[in-house]
């Protein structure tokens, strides 16, 4: 397995992914990150009540009444302040400007949801980075990173999961000692 070729495709495709959100969405990187964390807020309920394929999932982010049972609890200013690791003032100033183009509502009883244009703004770039996702996987199927990857243990890279250990145990610690 050629490790230094696999590092390269995912640093290759992380550039990409980071240009590309400027380039095809033409927002910051950090509203980006803010984006997503209400689209991870809304899946991850969604999941919790059912599965959805691309379609089904696109049809769920423009329901309303979709975005109104799978945005419980409702998600806050602070909250994606805490998990983004962003300032709340950044975060609100972001999201003020996200709710003027209609892409996240804000919404004091709901809280904060996928606005009106998300799936016109979003889904384009969706489409490219499963592609790249996609390319990069199979660049890696080839070289034998994927088997790799799928089936690495401590022993194969002891230092790295250490410090991954630590650092993930570290900062559940935090965002649990937060939110109480």
């Amino acid at each position: 397995m050629a490790y230094t070729r696999a590092v390269y495709y995912w640093i290759m495709m992380t550039i990409d992914h980071f240009q590309k959100t400027k380039e095809i969405l033409n927002i910051d990187y950090e509203s980006y990150i803010i984006i997503q964390t209400v689209v991870s807020h809304f899946l991850n309920n969604v999941n919790k009540k059912e599965e959805a394929d691309w379609k089904k999932m696109w049809e769920l982010t423009n329901s309303k009444k979709a975005k109104d049972n799978y945005s419980k609890p409702k998600l806050i200013i602070s909250s994606i302040s805490l998990i983004a690791g962003l300032p709340k003032e950044t975060v609100r100033r972001k999201l003020l400007e996200l709710n003027k183009k209609k892409i996240l509502i804000l919404n004091r009883k709901k809280g904060i949801q996928l606005g009106e244009k998300f799936e016109k703004f979003h889904k384009k770039f969706s489409q490219y980075t499963t592609l790249k996702i996609s390319e990069m996987l199979n660049k890696w199927e080839k070289i034998g990173t994927l088997e790799f990857i799928l089936n690495v243990d401590n022993q194969q890279i002891p230092s790295a999961v250490k410090s991954v250990d630590k650092t993930l145990k570290s900062t559940m610690k935090d965002f649990r000692e937060k939110l109480i």
